[in-house]
């Protein structure tokens, strides 16, 4: 058996980057155009209704009812024309903005499998007098190639859906796409029940990437994990306290959910959810808005992995996990697997770690 070539299962995910693919330049000159045409009409029903004005005031009897049938309404016509441009040209602006970001969305998913497949592949290549390996790496592949094009089908979808709600497709684009989707991180792609994997540099134990911003705090949902207090019981009775209260509820939250089994892309907290959906729904407990993604939850305090405190997220670029205290983690782990309690580590799978990050800073 050859070389595993990673490229040969990029199909899908380039087909769906291709799909999204808007000519911004003739999008943006239809867009000036109807702008132009909107400002154009204004002058236009401007001049129409001062011209009005001046006839009314000399025109009377027959002529002057013969002016109103006919000339009167003209002013009011190119105000409507001028509006339904300006109309349609915020559809053009939005439908654009739409596309580049579904399209932005479907790169990271192609850029996250690209890094997860050659992780893989590089392993089964080093080891051509296996066989079986090899045949295993290639059936992780196939799977992994099927989950990533059904995670990319659902961001065109929405996107789909997003500009049908919005008007219809733009000028200028190739399909019609757009908007965030629910597909989410497709999660760990760890060996084994700790996610540990292998093959690859595994990151460092800071992370290069930076705090992306704050996160975004709302009141907090009333609920059982909101109790006011920075303290949180660990099953086995141990008790740790958080750096806030907002980070101790998104624990309680996390703990609440142990044994919750593993769904791709899933958020629903009842039936299932995959690793960033995990962590979302636990900080949106604490009133705490994250992003939906893994390597997207890179907000609020970057602290350094010796600092941490129960609440902190783990991030690499495929995987998220939550540090509770006391040298350990909760993660929604991978397919085939529940939600559990491990260790704590720095490597998953020879992902790359963004750093540790804390939410609610």
């Amino acid at each position: 058996m050859g070389d595993i070539n990673v490229e040969s299962y990029m199909g899908p995910l380039n087909t769906a980057v291709q799909k999204l693919t808007i000519n911004e330049g003739a999008a943006g000159k239809v867009q000036g155009s109807l702008s132009s045409a909107s400002s154009a009409l204004d002058d236009s029903a401007a001049q129409a209704k001062g011209d009005a004005g001046k006839l009314r005031s000399e025109w009377s009897g027959g002529k002057g009812t013969t002016f109103e049938g006919k000339a009167g309404p003209a002013p009011k016509e190119l105000e409507q024309a001028s509006a339904d441009a300006k109309k349609i040209a915020d559809m053009v602006g939005n439908a654009t903005a739409k596309l580049k970001a579904a399209q932005q969305e479907v790169q990271q998913l192609r850029d996250e499998f690209r890094q997860k497949a050659q992780a893989i592949a590089d392993v089964a290549n080093a080891a051509k007098d296996n066989p079986s390996l090899q045949q295993q790496a290639t059936g992780m592949l196939e799977q992994m190639k099927a989950q990533y094009a059904q995670a990319a089908a659902k961001i065109v979808a929405a996107a789909k859906g997003a500009l049908s709600e919005g008007g219809g497709n733009a000028g200028g684009t190739t399909t019609a796409s757009a908007g965030p989707s629910n597909a989410g991180s497709i999660g760990s792609s760890g060996g084994g029940s700790g996610g540990t994997g292998g093959g690859g540099g595994g990151g460092g134990a800071g992370g290069t990437t930076p705090s992306s911003g704050k996160a975004e705090f709302v009141e907090p949902p009333k609920n059982n994990y909101n109790d006011g207090t920075k303290k949180v019981q660990l099953p086995g009775g141990k008790e740790v306290e958080a750096p806030n209260e907002r980070a101790a509820a998104a624990v309680r939250a996390a703990l609440s959910r142990k044994g919750l089994p593993y769904v791709w892309g899933g958020t629903n907290p009842t039936k299932g959810m995959d690793c960033s959906g995990l962590t979302q729904w636990s900080y949106g407990q604490a009133g705490i808005k994250i992003p939906r993604t893994a390597a997207s939850q890179t907000v609020g305090q970057k602290v350094d992995p010796k600092d941490m405190q129960p609440g902190d997220l783990l991030i690499w670029t495929g995987h998220v996990a939550m540090y509770i205290g006391d040298g350990q983690i909760i993660e929604e782990p991978q397919p085939g697997e529940n939600c559990h309690i491990r260790p704590v580590r720095m490597t998953n799978a020879g992902e790359k770690m963004l750093g540790v990050f804390r939410p609610a800073a």
